[in-house]
């Protein structure tokens, strides 16, 4: 009887080492879920700006844009990849190149940017963020009212990060006469 009382010790106490392990082990797993959530950003979600029709009927101003609220889901491995502000940026414009869902159509929001516009390269240095477009962004856009949406639009968008001071819109890599009528 002694060896049996012996052998069940051990049987519990192996059980009880097991189960130890276990739940160490799922309390690391959420406090490194924590920790990347901590990591991946202050931000869940950003907002691009549109003109809206119905808001801005009273309005004669073409910089005026609206903010539309857009989820992110920033991973560590694309983060890193980019940098935090950078990949807020990309995400941020490619938001906004896709342009009003139906809901936001339907509450009047529209975009001012050619459709297939795309963004060929992103630099931010000291507070400036250079975006590079593609030349289609300024295909056919001939009204200056035109032009301020889309500058408006694009300055908006990026400057809700605080970090974002100056905003500089390039078409495949030029400057000069960039969306001009």
């Amino acid at each position: 009887m002694h060896r049996y009382q012996i052998a069940l010790l051990f049987f519990a106490l192996g059980i009880f080492v097991v189960t130890s392990f276990f739940i160490f082990w799922a309390k690391k797993v959420d406090e490194q879920s924590l920790i990347l959530k901590s990591i991946e950003s202050e931000y869940d979600s950003i907002f691009v700006f549109f003109s809206n029709n119905i808001m801005a009927s009273e309005v004669s101003d073409c910089n005026v844009t609206y903010p539309v609220r857009r989820d992110v889901n920033l991973t560590t491995e694309v983060e890193n990849s980019r940098g935090h502000l950078g990949e807020l940026v990309y995400r941020s414009l490619s938001e906004l190149l896709k342009g009003p869902d139906d809901v936001e159509k339907d509450l009047g929001y529209f975009t001012s940017l050619n459709e297939d516009s795309k963004v060929q390269k992103i630099s931010i240095e000291n507070g400036v963020a250079t975006i590079d477009f593609s030349a289609k962004l300024n295909e056919g856009v001939t009204s200056s009212c035109r032009i301020q949406a889309i500058r408006s639009q694009i300055t908006k968008t990026l400057k809700q990060f605080p970090e974002i001071k100056e905003v500089i819109i390039l078409i495949n890599g030029e400057l000069k006469e960039i969306l001009q009528p």
